[in-house]
């Protein structure tokens, strides 16, 4: 008996059954994006790795309709861990769904789900990369679930900034959960915050719940 129990540590059941509405959606995308991996350093470190958990599946959706994602966004998430936020937005009709992760191991898992699930002919890719250097024009909406330091954040909005996204005719939508790093954004003179979303979560979840703040880019033509 204490053979088979020690057998079934670490396959995720436990968390499965406490969080059965995101055990029931893993189980319908053919994937599974339930894990933990540790962070590193601190908050005053300028390369802090936060600790990585997935967000609750509900939450995904309710913060993907309030953004009005569509079949003509590019949706990236920036810490992405085993992929379930991106899996997500392309159920619910993202044209491009993409995940940067540092850690290899959770990128690699994040490409099996891929393979194995059953959104594998969506346009969904992962890759394995600091998020200060990521750089892409295409996205039209950016998650983040507090995935790192003030530093980075920085980065990555002085990236979109090179790339011209503040201009563009089309906005550029941030989801930031658990937003540490408000204060930047409050700072970047082209970004303007839509909305705060108090934390919530369903009955039984063991989640963490967290506040969130979405964020809308505008022309400079148009800042306030």
């Amino acid at each position: 008996m204490l053979a088979a129990l020690s057998s079934l540590r670490g396959q995720g059941y436990k968390a499965r059954l406490m969080n059965p509405h995101d055990a029931f959606w893993d189980w319908r995308l053919g994937v599974q994006t339930f894990g933990f991996h540790p962070g590193t350093g601190t908050a005053e470190d300028p390369d802090w790795q936060v600790h990585y958990t997935p967000t609750p599946y509900n939450e995904i959706f309710r913060l993907l309709r309030m953004i009005d994602l569509n079949d003509e966004d590019v949706f990236v998430d920036l810490g992405v861990g085993l992929g379930r936020t991106a899996f997500a937005a392309s159920w619910m009709g993202a044209k491009h769904a993409i995940g940067v992760e540092i850690i290899q191991d959770l990128c690699d898992k994040a490409n099996e789900n891929l393979r194995r699930g059953r959104l594998f002919n969506r346009e969904i890719e992962f890759t394995c990369m600091n998020a200060a250097n990521w750089r892409s024009r295409d996205t039209t909406v950016l998650f983040m679930n507090n995935p790192f330091g003030e530093a980075t954040v920085r980065h990555v909005l002085r990236n979109f900034e090179a790339e011209g996204v503040p201009s563009r005719t089309r906005a550029l939508r941030i989801i930031y959960r658990n937003p540490m790093f408000d204060s930047v954004l409050h700072q970047t003179p082209w970004l303007q915050c839509v909305a705060r979303v108090p934390a919530t979560g369903p009955w039984p979840s063991t989640a963490a719940r967290y506040e969130t703040t979405l964020w809308q880019s505008v022309s400079p033509s148009r800042s306030p």
